[in-house]
């Protein structure tokens, strides 16, 4: 069965490796849309934490909860160590070491955690201020890896771009 498939498999392959520019820029537009999802379910988490309760205020919880699974959509930790050091080596001055971004990482797990344990205790003791604080330490656990690295390899995600 395999070696029936072998040819389809290596006609795929070599489909992908003649438009890697544009799988390049496809990267680069899944990136941000992924990004722009993260805004929005944060930016909503915010406006709601700030206003009255209403018809939607159970959905807090459901929007945490997407704001770490959406995070995962941009690769896993391990793929943005491999990454970040692939991208770095041969920089004698890189800001970031293998040991700080997987200490940098660990805080951002832990703060996409504690953002969901956040909006639970904000729907069942309507903790306002300690929404906030968790998205604001969310936020700026991103920042604190992301402001470490060149723009062009880790975008920053809480400035909203010109036009949106």
């Amino acid at each position: 069965m395999f070696i029936k498939r072998l040819p389809l498999c290596l006609l795929v392959a070599a489909s992908l490796i003649s438009v890697s520019p544009v799988l390049a820029q496809d990267n680069d537009e899944y990136v941000e849309s992924v990004i722009s999802i993260l805004r929005t379910h944060t930016q909503l988490m915010e406006s709601m934490a700030q206003g009255p309760r209403f018809r939607y205020s159970d959905n807090l919880v459901r929007h945490a909860q997407q704001i770490r699974e959406t995070f995962g959509l941009v690769g896993p930790m391990e793929w943005h160590a491999a990454q970040a050091a692939e991208l770095l080596s041969g920089e004698g001055d890189a800001a970031l070491n293998e040991e700080m971004f997987e200490s940098l990482a660990l805080t951002s797990q832990r703060s996409l955690s504690n953002l969901v344990r956040a909006a639970h205790d904000s729907m069942e003791r309507y903790d306002r201020e300690g929404l906030l604080e968790a998205i604001t330490a969310m936020k700026q656990s991103c920042m604190n890896c992301h402001d470490l690295l060149p723009e062009s390899i880790a975008p920053r995600i809480w400035e909203i771009p010109q036009g949106e």
